[in-house]
């Protein structure tokens, strides 16, 4: 029983050993040991420390903390030599100690500054205390999507233009903007494209997206929205913004019936997302349909993977031939459309597109030969960035090897007590 007790006793300690060592390996400190004169302030994120006052007989000195700017301090307080000054910011916490007090033009203070659990993009000194102070904010990103003719014919083309206004009240960084292929329209000619990343002060404006569309059907259409990602000057990421959608009737011309038969194979690739994580996989979508009055045959479809993006799987009908995924049909009728989705891995920082090879041929109903036909598309721009994770090959390593050890000696020291025992 007494045996029982000490081996209980044994693991009991060694787990609060263990919680102690992981609890000091996930805490979060952050220091600064700085010199502050009467008058002026440190900033931490949107948070200002000023000193107000010095008492150097008394070795006494006034702190008060502003926030975002505002006129009155969410902390007011005079603390002596050692004494310490502890308040919330964010979601963590902040201790200031007054280390000693000095004189000179200005007096000056000398103090430690412990930061826990606190997220932080900004620390300084702020001359002029918090009235001088660059608070980060929220930046506003407003897309406009205009088309300079609404009523048109089939083959008529029209001017699509995208601009960009940050409404808000911070700047806008790591702007990034992509517009989709639109349906129904062919793309005639791109006069500006300017998809990023740059930067958006506040009030301005951007003219990013300029090109020419020919209409290919009849309809009423709805142009699709151009998209921005952005973060703010803290890097803090906000919601994608969406552009308006403008409506485009298209008319039908009455024309002569034209003899010849054509295969107008229509074919997209879009994917799951335009920025990912290194080591995440992306979905590709290649989107294939027949829009003439004649059948394809001889369909091959090239899958083009960048250097540094991995093929991982696709649907059954891709076949990897030569190192490249491909597809194969021997037909393809009139008004028929599939869908094909294949993932690849992405293994490097960086930007990469993925594009789509199309060949087929089709008889035109007059020519002896058959018409050959080529193309691809080719998605907007994705940006791999760094893995979740990578930040834990950046740890030292002592914080991964100290509870292993920790571990092994525990384990080693209850192993020999045991057999001490049994005997």
């Amino acid at each position: 029983m007494i045996k029982s007790k000490r081996i209980f006793l044994l693991v009991l300690c060694s787990v609060i050993l263990l919680m102690t060592l992981s609890g000091s390996a996930s805490a979060r400190f952050e220091y600064y040991e700085e010199e502050i004169k009467v008058g002026d302030g440190y900033q931490i994120n949107n948070y200002v420390i000023d000193v107000t006052d010095v008492f150097l007989s008394d070795k006494l000195a006034v702190f008060k903390v502003y926030k975002n700017g505002a006129d009155k301090p969410i902390y007011d307080d005079m603390i002596g030599i050692n004494d310490t000054l502890n308040f919330d910011l964010e979601n963590g916490e902040v201790d200031l100690k007054l280390l000693s007090v000095g004189s000179g033009v200005l007096n000056r203070v000398n103090v430690l500054i412990t930061v826990k659990n606190v997220d932080i993009y900004l620390t300084e000194i702020v001359n002029g205390g918090h009235e001088y102070a660059t608070y980060s904010g929220t930046p506003v990103i407003e897309l406009t999507k205009t088309v300079d003719e609404s009523n048109i014919m089939v083959d008529d083309i029209i001017t699509v233009t995208v601009t960009a206004k940050n409404t808000g009240d911070d700047k806008a960084t790591n702007v990034i903007f992509s517009d989709p292929k639109q349906e129904h329209f062919i793309l005639d000619k791109s006069i500006l494209e300017q998809t990023g990343p740059m930067s958006l002060d506040i009030g301005a404006s951007q003219t990013v997206f300029v090109y020419m569309l020919k209409a290919t059907e009849a309809g009423i259409f709805t142009l699709k929205s151009s998209t921005a990602t952005f973060s703010n000057r803290a890097n803090q990421a906000f919601p994608q913004a969406l552009s308006t959608t403008p409506t485009v009737t298209v008319t039908a011309p009455e024309i002569p019936e034209v003899p010849k038969k054509n295969a107008v194979l229509e074919l997209s690739t879009d994917v799951d997302s335009m920025n990912v994580k290194r080591n995440d996989q992306i979905t590709a979508t290649i989107s294939i349909k027949n829009t003439g009055d004649a059948p394809a045959s001889a369909v091959w479809i090239e899958m083009v993977i960048p250097q540094d993006l991995e093929y991982v799987s696709g649907d059954s009908t891709i076949e990897v031939i030569g190192g490249v995924p491909k597809i194969y049909m021997g037909s393809f009728g009139v008004q028929q459309e599939k869908e094909f989705t294949y993932t690849v891995k992405a293994s490097e920082l960086g930007t990469y597109t993925l594009t789509t090879k199309l060949s087929y041929e089709y008889d035109n109903g007059v020519d002896a030969e058959s018409q050959k036909v080529s193309t691809e598309s080719v998605t907007g721009n994705v940006y791999v960035q760094k893995g979740k994770y990578d930040a834990l090959l950046e740890q030292p390593i002592y914080v991964y090897v100290l509870p292993i050890i920790a571990i092994i000696a525990i384990g080693a020291w209850i192993f020999h007590r045991h057999k001490q025992y049994k005997f």
